[in-house]
């Protein structure tokens, strides 16, 4: 009977110790789960923190542009007409600069110059012996009418110069209208093209700040799966 009573010690000691070891790799398994779980919580937190960081980062970068600054733009852009930078000048008026018509020019003595260079032409013809026939008629009207002439050419040259002048300085007067509004065009696109770049920042910003945000995502469950795949395997 003592062997049977060892042989049955020895199988119970055995059982015992197989029970012990089950007992411990499951108390191991179980501390490494809580290990592992404890880990994933402190990598998940770790990672919200990360991505607090990176909205913090976007959000007071100064050198970034903003979103009014998208809105400025479009609202700019909306009311910007290329027209509105082109003088479209009236029609000129020599009048407006004091030209008057060709009549204003005639030499205000006209009528006494008329009368002298009459009166010398009948001399002469009298003195010629035409006396007051027709000969002396013909060449009274042909002097008078020479003369006439040549007093109106004047007059047309004087106001051909005056409008010629006036013409001058209107074409001035445009040229200065036309080269301002190039300068505020030349403003308006330089404020245009600093609004777009800051509105494009924005944008660049927008974009990069997804990205990150959305690589840090990425990481943190992937990092979640892996320690969820390890635990698994401890049960």
């Amino acid at each position: 009977m003592i062997p049977a009573l060892i042989a049955g010690g020895i199988a119970a000691a055995s059982l015992a110790s197989n029970l012990y070891a089950q007992d411990q790799d499951r108390q191991s398994r179980r501390d490494a789960r809580n290990y592992l779980s404890g880990e994933s919580t402190k990598a998940a937190q770790q990672y919200d923190q990360m991505m607090r960081g990176i909205e913090d980062y976007y959000a007071t970068r100064g050198s970034l542009g903003q979103a009014q600054d998208v809105n400025a733009y479009r609202d700019a852009m909306a009311g910007y007409k290329p027209e509105d930078f082109v003088y479209t000048p009236k029609e000129f008026n020599a009048a407006d600069y004091g030209v008057g018509s060709r009549e204003d020019y005639i030499n205000p003595y006209y009528d006494q110059i008329i009368g002298d260079m009459t009166a010398q032409v009948q001399h002469s013809a009298a003195g010629a012996g035409l006396g007051r026939g027709s000969g002396a008629a013909q060449a009274i009207a042909k002097a008078v009418a020479e003369k006439d002439n040549e007093l109106w050419k004047e007059a047309n040259q004087e106001y051909k110069d005056e409008r010629n002048f006036a013409y001058s300085q209107y074409n001035d007067y445009v040229r200065n209208m036309q080269e301002a509004l190039n300068q505020k065009r030349a403003a308006t696109d330089t404020k245009l093209t600093m609004q777009g770049n800051l509105a494009q920042d924005y944008y660049n910003a927008m974009d990069s700040r997804q990205a990150d945000l959305l690589r840090a995502q990425q990481d943190k469950l992937g990092t979640q799966a892996s320690y969820s795949t390890a635990m698994a395997g401890l049960y």
